[in-house]
């Protein structure tokens, strides 16, 4: 008999469990955590925003904000591929 890793088995229950919570829908899972992805981005901003009102910090102006919700990070580059390139991927 194997070993099992607690661990692993950890990931496997809550695998499951989000699975089931959403009907085993990816895309009812992935609109769900980009929703929290957003919502948590939402609070650091205003957090940052807070802690630069005395002239301090980082700019927290719109345009990180616009980047950051079409790309995933605020690093990567604005540029959008046009949505015929995207579908052939």
């Amino acid at each position: 008999m194997r070993h099992r890793d607690p661990i692993i088995e950890e990931l496997h229950r809550l695998r499951e469990a989000i699975g089931r919570a959403h009907g085993f829908d990816v895309r009812r899972i992935a609109a769900t955590i980009r929703q929290h992805e957003l919502e948590g981005l939402a609070a650091s901003v205003q957090q940052r925003g807070a802690a630069s009102a005395g002239g301090e910090g980082a700019p927290t102006g719109s345009r990180t904000v616009a980047r950051t919700r079409r790309s995933g990070t605020a690093t990567k580059s604005t540029a959008r591929r046009p949505r015929a390139a995207a579908a052939k991927r």
